[in-house]
Order: C-alpha cells, then structure tokens, then sequence
C-alpha cells in the first residue's frame, strides 16, 4: 500500500508540471505597458507594439527576447519552475527601475563600468574597489577585487577594519579585475576599508559569504544576492542577464 501512495505521488508531481507553461518576469522593458518587474504567466497573452521590446526571465532561469509587433503567448522550452523565485526578482528589479528612473532594468549609466566588464558570474561575485557596500562572495570561487579600467591606475590599499592586516594591489592600465590579497583572510560580516589612489573618499565593504551551490542556476543566484542585502550584485547580474539575451 505504501508503495503504491509513493507511485500515486510522484504520478500527481509529475503530470501537472509536464503540462504548465513557465511563468516570466519583465527585466528590460521598452513597452510602456509592460513595465519593468512585471509578472506574465505562461498562458497569458502579449501584445507588443512595432518597435518595442521586451526580455523576459523564465521561471526555470531562462531568458527570452520579443521584439514588436508582436502578439501572442511567450513560450519557453523549459516547463515549471519555482514562481516564488520569480516573485523575489521581480521585486528586486522593479525597486531598481524606480531608483534608477529607467524603463530598462538597470540604467547603463548606473551599472558603467562593471556592466561593461562583466563576462561572467566570478566579476558579479567580486568586491567592487569603488563603492564596497555588502558584498557576496561564493565558497569554490576565488575571491576578486573589481576596479574601473577608464580610472587612474595607481595604487589600491585595503585594511582590515577589525586588524592590523592590511594590503595593497597596484593596477596597470585598463585592468578590471585582480585576486583578493591572499594575506587578507575571508570572513563573513567582516569588513574592510579600500582607499585608492587619486580619491577623497574611502569604500566599506562588509562580506558575505554565501556556501558553495554548484549547479545553481542565476534566478536562484538572484535570490541568494536579495537574501542576503548584495542587491548592487543582484541588480548587475539582472542587467548582464538581459545584454547576454539581447545579442
């Protein structure tokens, strides 16, 4: 008998979700009347005018790109996925949009530089030199420090708020990105003051350090950075999810 409820189970698991579209979430808009964190469900129709677009975020962490005119369903290859993902990203870039003042998920503007230089998930996870703030980083992943490349290259010097530990990295011209001074243990809710070289004003950066997820998908990366208050990090990883659709 209890076999036959754990086949009954899995039966009822599975056929629903085998049949339901994935839900999305807007996060780059051109179309006044799909704005930016907007939720679409699977079913549900879209009407785009002529030259408009949208890229939208699957429930399973996909991405898809309309352009207009368009009418119909979006449809996604996958099927499923967790809506409660979706409900946190949509938050998280709908109070991007309305910070930034920008139909698009984040105002290339505001991103600058570290858009620009993002090629993958190691630069997102990376303590920005520049503005520091709560910062994620990822066990399994080596720790980087990120800098402006059009900036002064000049010296960097980090000190350990709760230590004497401290270290300094000398950029060369046009480098983005260098590996966290080994000398500098990583700790969670530590921080650590970064002055660099031709600027009045110092960076706190206070760390958090998520566990290992190999396999973990960016929605559910997403999620992790919005837990755990490194939403500059959510939002540029919003913004390099919706360029890499987009080409």
């Amino acid at each position: 008998m209890r076999g036959l409820s754990v086949v009954l189970a899995a039966t009822l698991l599975t056929l629903p979700f085998a049949a339901r579209a994935e839900d999305f979430v807007v996060i780059e808009s051109s179309a006044p009347a799909l704005t930016v964190g907007t939720q679409i469900a699977g079913n549900a129709p879209v009407n785009l005018p002529e030259k408009t677009r949208l890229v939208l975020l699957s429930a399973s962490g996909r991405t898809l790109v309309l352009t207009g005119p368009f009418q119909g369903v979006a449809k996604s290859e996958g099927a499923g996925g967790d809506s409660r993902l979706l409900t946190a990203v949509a938050s998280l870039v709908r109070s991007n949009a309305q910070e930034s003042g920008s139909v698009g998920a984040v105002r290339a503007a505001d991103i600058g530089w570290r858009l620009e230089t993002a090629k993958d998930v190691s630069d997102v996870l990376a303590v920005d030199a520049s503005n520091g703030g709560d910062v994620c980083l990822e066990g399994g992943r080596q720790a980087l420090i990120v800098h402006n490349p059009h900036g002064p290259a000049g010296r960097t010097t980090i000190q350990a708020a709760d230590s004497n530990a401290a270290a300094a990295i000398d950029w060369t011209p046009g480098a983005a990105r260098a590996p966290w001074p080994s000398k500098l243990p990583l700790a969670d809710g530590a921080q650590y003051l970064i002055e660099q070289q031709g600027q009045s004003s110092v960076a706190i950066a206070t760390l958090h350090l998520l566990p290992a997820a190999p396999g973990a998908s960016d929605l559910q990366l997403l999620v992790r950075l919005t837990e755990a208050g490194c939403t500059d990090q959510g939002r540029l990883l919003v913004s390099m999810i919706a360029k890499q659709a987009a080409r």
